[in-house]
């Protein structure tokens, strides 16, 4: 596990080299981030034995924000994921369920610059709409009916990550968020309108 130690070096000399300190502290920007995590396993209905999973996520995430100095920043955004897949049957029926979300951020953004120049904390709210349908089939009966399900929820959302200066005006950017039970690690780039 040598590997872990070295990269956490190599990052923070990049850290303290590589990141280009913003001319103007105050700024609105524009972003998009790639996404990528691993699937939370849904419950499933007693009795029934699930036969195939979802075992990872992808996405995007389209954010504006607002930096009000060199260190606070402000930021609301939209992630988008694929959709969570499930089938399971007990021997007399089956099901395949697909559960499609959405989440809605406002984040607040704490750079470290007098410390780790580059490297930043977030934190906020996120609010997540999560829409499954299910197709139940009971092959004995001849039955086969679609059934659908919508449920909001607010989680808390905290993250930490590292932005680096690409050219002029767009930054890019590794964020590691936790989205209530959910984690999403994040490569993106944002662009700043000074």
């Amino acid at each position: 596990m040598f590997i872990y130690p070295l990269a956490a070096a190599l990052f923070l000399i990049a850290s303290a080299t590589v990141y280009a300190e913003e001319k103007n502290s105050r700024h609105f920007y524009l972003g998009i981030d790639a996404a990528s995590g691993k699937a939370r396993e849904k419950s499933h209905p007693a009795g029934f034995r699930v036969t195939s999973e979802t075992g990872r996520v992808t996405g995007g995430r389209l954010f504006a924000g607002y930096q009000f100095d060199e260190k606070i920043g402000l930021e609301l955004g939209m992630v988008r994921s694929s959709n969570y897949k499930q089938s399971a049957t007990n021997g007399f029926a089956s099901y395949d369920a697909v559960v499609e979300t959405k989440n809605y951020d406002l984040v607040l953004v704490y750079k470290l610059t007098d410390y780790l120049p580059g490297f930043f904390l977030t934190g906020g709210m996120s609010y997540k709409t999560a829409r499954t349908t299910a197709a139940v089939r009971v092959p004995v009966l001849s039955i086969s009916t679609n059934v659908s399900e919508e449920k909001s929820s607010s989680n808390f959302l905290i993250g930490a990550g590292y932005e680096a200066n690409i050219s002029g005006s767009l930054d890019g950017r590794i964020n590691y968020a936790r989205y209530g039970e959910e984690n999403f690690l994040t490569f993106g780039v944002k662009y700043r309108f000074e």
